[in-house]
């Protein structure tokens, strides 16, 4: 089973609109910081583990399902695995929950491609993708 990191926050009044309600973009927002968060708890550097050899991971698709709304002031928890490893790209799962009540308010992915400086697409190399799955040997 793929590792699921949990990151936990309140809903800030600036990730809402005019009825309190989490405004649908901030959910991709949230999907990018449990992203972050899922690699650092980890005990890995995406600038020294990846920018640093030359490579990017951008996103080439993102897919986000709204199931209820979150409000300011919410505790809100993003659950965030490893969904998919490819050659040449993988597949980040995202369920983002309301903390206390534990109802699943929104679930979804997003699919990153490896590129190099010069944006070529290129395989993933063997010790990243041992990062990705949490295989290494330390």
């Amino acid at each position: 089973m793929a590792k699921v990191i949990e990151t936990t926050f309140r809903v800030r009044y600036a990730e809402t609109d005019a009825s309190g309600v989490v405004y649908h973009a901030n959910y991709l927002v949230w999907f990018e910081l449990g992203r972050g968060e899922w690699f650092w708890q980890q005990e890995r550097d995406y600038h020294r583990d990846i920018e640093a050899r030359g490579l990017n991971w951008p996103v080439v698709e993102a897919s986000v399902r709204y199931l209820a709304p979150a409000r300011y002031g919410d505790l809100v928890t993003v659950r965030t695995w490893l969904k998919e490893l490819q050659s040449r790209a993988f597949t980040i799962a995202y369920e983002v929950i309301h903390a206390e009540t534990k109802q699943v308010l929104c679930t979804g992915w997003t699919r990153h491609l490896n590129v190099d400086n010069e944006w070529r697409v290129r395989p993933i190399p063997a010790d990243i993708r041992e990062l990705l799955t949490g295989d290494s040997n330390d």
